[in-house]
């Protein structure tokens, strides 16, 4: 729909308004100025202040990130090695 379709649509809803409320309600939602600042989702507040961050030089390099990563990887999914008291121990009770 494009807009004059669309404020053709809107001008026949006023139009066949009967309640003052309403019309009231619409009046004050029409007449409100537009230079109120946007609310902002969490997400778009993140991505500029990433953006902010990237400018000022507070990143880290790709390499320290994979390193890291795998790092944080090979301790979540591989096995411990038991210590030499729990072999120990398992062989005493075993």
């Amino acid at each position: 729909m494009t807009i004059p379709q669309r404020k053709a649509q809107l001008k026949k809803l006023i139009d066949s308004v009967k309640d003052p409320a309403v019309l009231e309600r619409v009046a004050k939602v029409l007449e409100k100025p537009n230079t109120a600042p946007v609310r902002q989702s969490l997400i778009v507040k993140r991505a500029l202040k990433a953006e902010q961050d990237i400018k000022a030089g507070r990143v880290i390099p790709w390499d320290q990130v994979n390193d890291e990563m795998g790092a944080l990887i090979d301790r979540l999914y591989t096995k411990p090695k038991k210590t030499a008291k729990r072999a120990a121990r398992a062989k005493a009770n075993g």
